[in-house]
C-alpha cells in the first residue's frame, strides 16, 4: 500500500499493530528491510544420534524436515493431516488434495474451524511429497511412479491452491465445474462456493485437463467475492514465500513477499490493519474476519520490545533491599539438585540464573558469587560437546535424520522436536546470566550454548539445521509441535515460555556479541509479545465466536482456539501456563493493559493464587494496580514453600512487586 505512513492501532489494548499490503507500506524506505537470518552455528562437534523414530517422512532428498511449522502434519506420521493455510485449510492424499473453507464454531471451551471437507480434486498420481519448503509455505510434488504429475505451492495469507501441471494432467473435482468466463469455473459443494481459474485448460464435463507448463488455481470465495475480481486479481501461482524483517525507530516490522508471480490475492492476519486495495471479500474464520486482498505482499509492524535481564531496583529502600537478599539467599540454601532434562533442568538453570541477576543488582558481591559457583556446577556438564559420548543426560546429540539438537533424558516429546525454544530458552538466558557475572566462562559454553540457539532460530552451516525452526514469520508467533500429528495442525500453549526464549536468545546474543543473531531475537520478541497479547492473554471479544466464555485463550491451533492445558483443567494452570516464568520482560508487556489484568485473574476463581501455577498468577495479579499489588504482597508472605513452582522463587517474587511498584510510580 503506498501513499505515506499508516496510523497504528491499538487492538483493545492488545497490540499495536500497522499493516501494509505492499512493499512501499509504512516506513519502507527507511526501514531498512534485511533477508531473516541469523548468524549460522556448527554442531559438528555434538555426537551423532537418531533418537526418535519417525518413519518415512513424505520429503524430497536434501530439503530440511520442516519440523514444527503449520504444514509438519503433511509430511510426518503414517498418514498426511489436514493443515491449514489461512484462511483456508488443506489435505493432501496420494491421488489428490482438497480445498477447505471451514465453518466456524464455538463451545464454551473451543473456537473451531476445523477441516471438515470441501472440494476434493483428484489427480492422476499414487503419492506426493514436498520438494521445498520455507517458514510460510511449502510445495508438494506428486508422482505417477517416478514420473512427476505436477506441483502445488500452499502458504499461509493465501487463499489459493495452485496446481501447476508437469505433464498434461486431469484433474477430476468431487463437484462439477460451471463457466464463468474464459479459463474460468465455479464449483459448489458443502455450501461453499469455489472458483477455479486455468488458462488453456480444457473442461469436459467430468475432468479439468491441464497441459503441460499450464496451471489451475483452486480458490474459496469469501462472503462479497465476486469470481471475476477474483480471476482478474490473479497471474500464476506463488512458488514461495519471501521473509524480511526491519526496524525502524519504535517498530519491529516483518514483510512476507508472495514470490512467482506478478499479481495474486494474499489475506492479511486477523489484526493487522489494512486500509485500501482490501476488496475481494471477506474470510470469516476461527480467529476473526480477514479480507481478501490483490497483492503480492504483506507488511506490517508491531512495538518493539527490547530484552531484559534484570529487574529495575534502583530506587527501592533499604529495608526492601535486605529482604529481597535474604530472600535470594535463603532460595540458593533451599536449592535441590537440579533435574537432568532438558525441560525441567533448564528451568532450574534458569531460575539459578535469575537468581544471580538479582544478587547482582542489589550488589552483593559475596552471594552472587556463590549462586555463579553453582549455577557454573550445574551448566558445565550440559556445555561439554562430547557429553553423551560418556552418559545418558546433561548433554546434548545431534539427530542427523530430524536435523536438530536434542538432549538426553528428552521430556516432552523433545526428541520429536517439541519445545525446543521453550527448554532451550532457560538453557540460553542462564548462560547469559553466568557470563555476565563471569565474562571468563563464555568461551567454555559457546559451542553448545551457539547450537541451541542455532537449532531455534540461527541455523546451522550446511544445513545441518533450519532457520527459524519454530517461528511462523505470518501469524507472529511461534509453534511448539515438531511433528503436528493433529488434525487442527500444529500448536502452541505456553506463549509465555516463547517469549521468554526469544529474550534468552537476545540476551546471549549479547553476551556472544553477535550482531545478526542479536537481530533476529529482538525481532522474534518483539512478534511473540504482540501475538501473545493479542491471541492468548488479550484477544479482541469481536474475533471470539458468540459461545465461547472465557476472556483468554490457552491453546491456539492451525484450525482452532481452546481454553484448556495439556496438563490441567485448572483455571489458575490454564492462566498460569500464559505467564512462567515472570522475569523483567514479562513487566515490560503483560501489565499494559491493567483492567485485563483484573479481569483476567478474576476469570481464574476462588483458587486462583492456590491452584496449579497460583504462584505466577499472585504475581501478576499485581500488574492490575495499587491495591492488587498490595494484596498480592499480603498473600506472597502467606505462601507456602510448597505454593512455589520449581522455575520460580520467592526471591524473585519479591523482586517482581518491588520492581511493579517503582513501575507504577515512574507512570504517569
Amino acid at each position: 500500500m503506498s501513499g505515506g505512513r499508516l496510523l497504528a492501532v491499538l487492538l483493545l489494548g492488545a497490540a499495536l499493530v500497522v499493516t501494509g499490503c505492499t512493499a512501499t507500506s509504512p516506513g519502507a524506505a527507511d526501514r531498512g528491510w534485511t533477508r531473516t537470518s541469523a548468524s549460522a552455528a556448527s554442531v559438528a562437534s555434538l555426537p551423532v544420534e537418531q533418537v526418535a523414530e519417525i518413519g518415512q517422512p513424505r520429503l524430497a532428498d536434501g530439503v530440511i524436515p520442516p519440523t514444527n511449522r503449520w504444514y509438519s502434519g503433511l509430511i510426518f506420521g503414517s498418514d498426511p493431516q489436514p493443515v491449514y493455510p489461512f484462511p483456508l485449510a488443506f489435505a493432501a492424499a496420494g491421488d489428490g488434495f482438497t480445498v477447505d473453507l471451514p465453518a466456524v464454531s464455538a463451545t464454551a471451551q473451543t473456537v473451531a474451524a476445523s477441516f471438515a471437507g470441501g472440494l476434493q480434486v483428484a489427480v492422476d498420481a499414487d503419492r506426493f511429497e514436498a520438494v521445498r519448503a520455507d517458514p510460510v509455505s511449502v510445495t508438494l510434488r506428486w508422482w505417477d511412479g517416478d514420473a512427476e504429475v505436477g506441483d502445488v505451492t500452499i502458504a499461509e495469507g493465501s487463499p489459493v491452491v495452485g496446481f501447476t501441471a508437469a505433464r498434461g494432467t486431469a484433474l477430476t473435482p468431487a463437484a462439477p465445474l460451471q463457466p464463468a468466463g474464459d479459463g474460468v469455473w465455479t464449483a459448489t459443494t458443502d455450501d461453499t462456493a469455489f472458483g477455479v481459474v486455468a488458462p488453456g485448460a480444457d473442461w469436459d464435463g467430468d475432468a479439468l485437463t491441464v497441459p503441460a507448463g499450464a496451471y489451475a488455481q483452486w480458490f474459496a470465495l469469501p462472503e462479497g467475492a465476486d469470481v471475476a475480481d477474483w480471476a482478474d486479481a490473479l497471474d500464476a501461482p506463488v512458488t514461495e514465500v519471501q521473509v524480511d524483517s526491519g526496524a525502524d525507530g519504535d517498530l519491529s516490522s516483518t514483510r512476507l513477499t508472495y514470490a512467482g508471480t506478478d499479481s495474486t490475492v494474499v489475506v492479511p492476519f486477523p489484526g493487522h490493519r489494512v486500509e485500501a486495495g482490501c476488496s475481494l471479500g471477506t474470510f470469516h474464520t476461527a480467529y476473526g474476519d480477514a479480507v481478501a486482498c490483490a497483492d503480492t505482499v504483506l507488511e506490517w509492524s508491531v512495538p518493539t520490545v527490547a530484552p531484559r535481564a534484570a529487574f529495575d531496583l534502583s530506587g527501592i529502600d533499604d529495608q526492601t533491599r535486605a529482604a529481597i537478599t535474604a530472600q535470594v539467599a535463603a532460595d540458593l540454601d533451599a536449592t535441590p539438585p537440579l533435574p537432568a532434562d532438558t525441560y525441567y533442568g533448564g528451568k532450574a538453570l534458569a531460575r539459578l540464573g535469575a537468581l544471580l541477576t538479582l544478587a547482582r543488582e542489589l550488589g552483593d558481591a559475596e552471594l552472587s558469587d556463590r549462586i555463579a559457583e553453582r549455577l557454573w556446577t550445574e551448566l558445565e556438564p550440559w556445555s561439554e560437546a562430547d557429553g553423551c559420548l560418556v552418559r545418558d543426560a546433561h548433554c546434548f546429540v545431534y539427530d542427523d535424520a530430524l536435523r536438530m539438537v536434542v538432549g538426553k533424558a528428552a521430556t516432552f516429546g523433545a526428541e520429536e522436536g517439541n519445545d525446543h525454544h521453550f527448554h532451550y530458552g532457560y538453557f540460553l538466558s542462564a548462560a547469559a546470566a553466568l557470563v555476565a557475572a563471569q565474562p571468563e566462562k563464555g568461551e567454555a559454553l559457546a559451542e553448545v550454548m551457539d547450537a541451541l540457539a542455532a537449532d531455534i532460530a540461527g541455523g546451522a552451516v550446511d544445513d545441518a539445521l533450519p532457520q527459524l525452526r519454530v517461528f511462523d514469520p505470518y501469524r507472529g508467533h511461534s509453534w511448539a509441535s515438531g511433528l503436528s500429528p493433529f488434525a487442527d495442525g500444529n500448536n502452541q500453549e505456553s506463549s509465555s515460555e516463547a517469549v521468554a526464549a526469544w529474550n534468552g536468545l537476545a540476551l546471549w546474543a549479547q553476551a556472544r556479541s553477535d550482531a545478526p543473531l542479536a537481530a533476529t531475537a529482538a525481532w522474534l520478541l518483539s512478534a511473540e509479545v504482540a501475538a501473545t497479547r493479542a491471541l492468548w492473554l488479550e484477544p479482541d471479544p469481536s474475533t471470539l465466536a458468540e459461545g465461547f466464555a472465557h476472556p483468554i485463550v490457552s491453546l491456539t491451533w492451525g484450525g482452532k482456539r481452546d481454553y484448556a492445558t495439556w496438563f490441567s483443567p485448572e483455571p489458575s494452570a490454564i492462566l498460569g501456563i500464559q505467564l512462567l516464568p515472570l522475569g523483567p520482560v514479562a513487566l515490560e508487556y503483560l501489565g499494559a493493559d491493567p483492567q485485563r489484568v483484573a479481569t483476567n485473574v478474576a476469570h481464574a476463581g476462588p483458587t486462583a493464587f492456590t491452584g496449579p501455577l497460583g504462584d505466577y498468577v499472585l504475581m501478576y495479579s499485581a500488574l492490575a494496580g495499587d491495591t492488587e499489588r498490595t494484596a498480592a504482597a499480603q498473600a506472597l508472605s502467606a505462601l507456602p514453600a510448597d505454593g512455589v513452582d520449581d522455575g520460580n522463587s520467592k526471591a524473585i517474587m519479591l523482586a517482581w512487586l518491588a520492581a511493579a511498584q517503582a513501575q507504577s510510580v515512574k507512570e504517569p
